[in-house]
């Protein structure tokens, strides 16, 4: 099937999906992945896109919108809300990575040895990340991402970004047979990107602030504000920082520099961004990470793979209830978080796909950690909203 045909019924299947489930009560973004695992089911997938060529023009799409959806986040929550909720984020970004990586790393240890030290770290790896993605929309969806509860959910979602990165740096350098030359130089790597960065955000904010002047540039603002925003990416991606760091920095960095404009050409321009982004790139993000999985894993390595989903539930759910004797948060907001650090995606998918193409995991391992991904990722939304509608006020309450 023609690409040009393959689009237009993936956006209808996520339209119809979405809808159908934000009826019931819950996020679009169930019903976008429920879609994405439909398309994958083996007889329609071969009847939609054939000998798979397409999907790699579905993996961009997907890409572009997770990298639109960060940036979103990063241009519409308050950075003042950021800093005031630093302390919580810290606690929970660190807790949340380090137990749900120390208990997988000794699950494969004491469990599966004949696996090795790489696989356990790997495994251990896989189950500290978090999705911000998913996250993000889901925010937006409850309109909760410029509150106090979303922004330490927000923060620490994306200092888990960073281990992420550098967790994923590590695993290529391993991959590759690189030296610690190599694992020197990410460091470096990462400096050079926030100068590049900070270099790029005083030009444009000359550059927005003289077409502001101008009537009519409505499109140009537009136009420096997309290239801005993938090139701060491909920089980033290109220097081993990550294109989802680049994104939402590039959105902290555009909400700054937009200070500068008219409030009617910043509205009007964030304004089609999230109609562009939201209604017809982001929904790719989502059905595609109904598409990686195969349905047919489930059938098979059943113990290792509720083994994985346990871990990985407990983990973080425990790294963020450990941090209250030293946390602003109370326990029910703590309760939530640790379901929002639960949901997964995009960025352990990455880590077990190279990790199994460069024979760093068996088959066993990977496809259990396909199924956690989904499974977390499915089960956070529901529960957040939930959630939100059971205890008004929750997102902003203070302890």
């Amino acid at each position: 099937m023609e690409i040009l045909a393959i689009v237009p019924i993936i956006l209808i299947g996520a339209f119809i999906l979405g809808e159908l489930f934000k009826k019931i009560g819950l996020p679009s973004v169930v019903g976008q992945i429920i879609a994405g695992l439909l398309f994958g089911i083996p007889a329609i997938k071969e009847l939609v896109f054939g000998d798979g060529s397409t999907l790699i023009i579905i993996d961009f799409m997907a890409t572009l919108g997770v990298l639109l959806l960060l940036f979103l986040a990063g241009l519409e929550i308050e950075i003042d809300k950021i800093k005031e909720t630093s302390r919580d984020s810290i606690l929970v970004s660190l807790s949340s990575a380090l137990v749900p990586f120390g208990l997988g790393f000794l699950f494969i240890t004491l469990v599966f040895p004949e696996y090795g030290f790489l696989s356990a770290v790997i495994f251990g790896g896989a189950m500290m990340v978090t999705s911000e993605g998913t996250k993000v929309k889901v925010l937006m969806d409850l309109n909760s991402i410029n509150t106090r509860l979303g922004a330490v959910m927000l923060a620490a979602g994306a200092i888990d970004d960073i281990f992420e990165v550098l967790f994923l740096s590590v695993v290529v350098v391993f991959a590759k047979g690189g030296s610690l030359f190599d694992l020197a130089m990410i460091p470096v790597e990462i400096i050079i990107f926030l100068i590049i960065a900070y270099i790029a955000f005083k030009i444009m904010s000359k550059v927005l602030q003289n077409l502001d002047k101008k009537p009519g540039e409505q499109t140009g603002l537009f136009s420096i504000v997309m290239i801005f925003v993938l090139v701060l990416a491909a920089l980033s991606e290109s220097l081993n920082v990550g294109y989802l760091i680049g994104a939402i920095l590039g959105g902290f960095l555009l909400q700054i520099s937009l200070r500068g404009i008219s409030k009617r050409n910043k509205t009007d321009m964030i304004n089609v961004l999230k109609l562009i982004a939201l209604g017809f790139i982001v929904p790719f993000f989502f059905v595609n990470v109904g598409l990686t999985f195969d349905l047919g894993s489930l059938s098979s390595n059943i113990p290792i793979i509720v083994a994985t989903i346990l871990i990985a539930f407990f983990g973080k759910m425990i790294g963020t209830l450990i941090i209250k004797p030293v946390s602003t948060l109370s326990w029910k907001q703590l309760y939530y978080i640790g379901w929002a650090m639960n949901s997964r995606g995009a960025a352990e998918l990455v880590i077990a796909l190279i990790a199994m193409q460069y024979e760093l995991i068996s088959l066993e391992i990977f496809s259990a950690l396909v199924a956690m991904s989904i499974v977390t990722t499915l089960i956070f939304p529901p529960v957040l909203a939930r959630g939100i509608k059971k205890n008004p006020g929750l997102m902003d309450a203070k302890s």
